[in-house]
């Protein structure tokens, strides 16, 4: 009986993940993970999707970043560096623990991501 508790809160748990992305104007679905053998780093690629106008708030991420727009277009602001405006077919790369964040276009987005990161960090980091 214990593993259908387990199952059944597991369920509910990603049901209500499900609910709350549902009003989220960026959705970020994981499609891959990958242990590094011999490293305390693990690959992961997501596909995100997000809708006009929306904005990635200012975040790091312990590891980093590598990312290509499939479709849309946006702004891309990282410390240290110019605004670059990025468009379906552009890719960017941001260090580890570097701040940056996204401002959305007019149409929907949608971005390949793949993250090298330390496992047992959160994924993303608000930054002031």
């Amino acid at each position: 009986m214990l593993p259908v508790r387990r199952l059944s809160a597991l369920l509910l748990a990603s049901l209500v993940t499900l609910a709350a992305q549902a009003d989220d104007p960026v959705k970020r679905i994981p499609l891959e993970r990958a242990e590094l053998a011999g490293t305390n780093l693990v690959a992961v690629t997501a596909r995100v999707e997000a809708a006009a106008g929306a904005q990635l708030a200012r975040h790091t991420h312990p590891g980093v970043e590598i990312t290509t727009c499939v479709s849309g277009e946006m702004d891309l602001s990282v410390d240290g560096q110019p605004v670059r405006h990025i468009a379906a077919g552009d890719h960017f790369q941001v260090p580890a623990g570097v701040a940056h964040s996204i401002k959305f276009g007019n149409g929907p987005s949608v971005l390949l991501a793949t993250f090298v990161v330390e496992k047992d960090k959160p994924m993303a980091t608000p930054a002031p």
